[in-house]
């Protein structure tokens, strides 16, 4: 964990300082940065909610647009409030990026979010399963208050708030992205991206100004969106949703969004391993990637049993347009409606092959929604596996068909026949069949020539996901049919 301090330049203080009389006048206090973050105090006493979130978001540092704080964990909460504090300011509140939107009852509970789309805010009326210090017998909704400020009497804690009198500035958050060094990614067990994530890179040729820079949200996901609908993160004012999670991958509750940004090199052949620790990354979640335990000595213990309950590896690419499951997902069934794919290949800590960088996904898990719990429903519980297996194996279909330019045309057809084999074994329920046609398939996918062809990574994809496949076959689907 890192904390270190960047000051603007004097010049730009001092014209902060030396505003006309009779105006509002702005003091910016130093950026500092934490986990890759950098934050900002803004002296500006009885400054509206609403002038401070315009101002927030008209800042740039490295390059990258600010957002009125958002505090999605106790550590980033705790760090925020330490800079509040230090900062000298006549009156302790300050504005953060919290906002209570059109509701209906329970009042005041209801209807808080974040300005970056990071999720909903869970108040004591609402409680959700995601973050939050609020103050005792807040938010009250006194006065009709709707924003959030941190600092009342000057102590720790959320407050709902519409009185400007008590507010004495802002903070600023930027998302900026921590730089790790590609040499590292490509020895012994890779490099951390953030807490409880490694990535190993497969050889590749790095250019001389290489580079790799990672930035990491926190979300909490709502169980009542688990197996009904997808998820849409990083959209709004117009823009198009960065990332869309569909309904049968779900929060446990939290999860970590993991974007990595590469430069001066591409992954033409070979994956990415990526690794997972889901107990180091998120230590109040739910589920590791341990099991199944068929013999679960608690009897059927849902977090021991049920193959939903493990934690899985998640990608997508930058662009979700670029994925396959976008074009696919919704034709099959509503239930896979979405970009995000799940690439878990082994377990012990959650481990995936991945083709490329961009969005990793740490802390999801496989959700169908109600009544498809192994213990409940175990024909069910089947029955969906069967379904997501047999979605898989069309997504694998249509990428050894875009693979067409990179393999021989004999090679092509070889492959392209083991994954119709497998599709066709699948629908006859004959897993331990097909099981044996998708690993035809990998050993010829580790074993064949691909053309290299800028842009695209083939091999990795067959990889990625006939290794996921497989997997999915040996601890989700044989192990469980009646």
């Amino acid at each position: 964990m890192t904390v270190r301090m960047i000051s603007f330049s004097a010049i730009a203080l001092a014209c902060a300082m030396m505003a006309a009389p009779g105006f509002a006048t702005s003091v910016y206090g130093p950026v500092v940065e934490f986990d890759g973050r950098h934050y900002q105090v803004v002296k500006d006493n009885g400054v509206s909610w609403d002038t401070a979130n315009a101002n927030a978001q008209s800042q740039t540092f490295e390059g990258v647009a600010g957002h009125l704080a958002t505090l999605t964990s106790a550590a980033e909460d705790n760090f925020v409030e330490s800079l509040r504090a230090g900062a000298g300011l006549s009156r302790p509140e300050v504005w953060v990026g919290g906002f209570q939107e059109s509701c209906t009852p329970p009042e005041p509970g209801c209807g808080w979010q974040w300005v970056n789309g990071e999720g909903p805010i869970s108040t004591p009326d609402v409680p959700l399963l995601s973050y939050s210090n609020w103050q005792a017998g807040e938010p009250n909704n006194l006065n009709t208050e709707m924003f959030l400020a941190i600092g009342l009497g000057n102590n720790p804690g959320w407050n709902d708030e519409q009185a400007l009198g008590n507010i004495g500035g802002y903070v600023i958050e930027f998302d900026t992205a921590t730089v790790v060094d590609p040499d590292e990614c490509l020895a012994g067990d890779g490099c951390p991206t953030t807490t409880g994530q490694t990535l190993l890179l497969p050889p590749v040729d790095l250019g001389m100004d290489a580079s790799i820079g990672v930035r990491t949200f926190e979300f909490t996901d709502n169980p009542a969106r688990c197996g009904v609908y997808p998820l849409t993160l990083f959209g709004g004012a117009g823009e198009p949703p960065a990332l869309i999670i569909p309904p049968y991958l779900c929060g446990s509750p939290k999860f970590l969004v993991v974007e990595v940004d590469t430069d001066g090199f591409e992954v033409l052949q070979g994956t990415v391993l990526v690794e997972n620790d889901p107990e180091e990354a998120l230590p109040d979640n739910l589920y590791d990637c341990t099991g199944p335990f068929l013999n679960d000595p608690l009897g059927p213990d849902p977090l021991g049993l049920d193959p939903q309950h493990r934690d899985v590896v998640a990608w997508q690419a930058t662009n979700f347009e670029d994925m396959l499951e976008t074009d696919i997902g919704a034709t099959v069934d509503p239930m896979f409606e979405g970009s995000l794919g799940e690439f878990t290949h082994e377990c012990g800590s959650s481990r995936g092959k991945i083709k490329s960088a961009s969005y990793y996904v740490i802390g999801l898990h496989i959700d169908f929604g109600t009544g498809f719990d192994l213990a409940e429903n175990s024909a069910g519980n089947h029955h969906m596996f069967v379904a997501l297996t047999g979605y898989k194996l069309q997504l694998l279909r249509a990428s050894v068909v875009e693979s067409r330019p990179a393999l021989h045309r004999f090679v092509y057809r070889a492959m392209l026949g083991l994954v119709n084999g497998a599709i066709r074994l699948h629908d006859r329920g004959r897993f331990s069949a097909a099981l044996l046609s998708i690993r035809l398939f990998l050993l010829a996918a580790e074993n064949v020539a691909y053309a290299t062809i800028p842009g695209e990574n083939y091999n990795g994809e067959h990889l990625m996901r006939g290794s996921n496949i497989q997997f999915t076959y040996e601890e989700k689907v044989i192990p469980f049919a009646p």
